[in-house]
């Protein structure tokens, strides 16, 4: 069941990511540039997150959540995590599945 949610939630992500993402940017991404740079290349010993699929992002904000990234994924709803990782892989060039 999860699994068929967390697609669901991508598809229409992805759909509103096409739609909407090309003007202006979620306002939680800013917290992702705290960590990752604003680029999304690294920062310190957080990782780049550029050419990271849907996938990857969503999985490391729901299910491997990385030790570091914990106290934030916490506060995020699914929603807004799959609109997150929708618009990172779809405006930083995610990889194909």
């Amino acid at each position: 069941m999860r699994n068929k949610l967390s697609l669901i939630l991508g598809l229409c992500a992805v759909f509103f990511v096409t739609t909407a993402f090309d003007a202006k940017p979620p306002a939680l991404f800013k917290k992702c540039q705290v960590c990752h740079g604003k680029q999304l290349t690294g920062k310190k010993k957080n990782p780049s997150i550029v050419d990271a699929s849907y996938e990857e992002l969503y999985v490391a904000l729901t299910t491997d959540v990385p030790k570091k990234m914990k106290r934030v994924a916490r506060k995020l709803t699914e929603k807004q995590k799959a609109t997150l990782s929708a618009y990172i892989a779809y405006v930083f060039g995610g990889k194909k599945q």
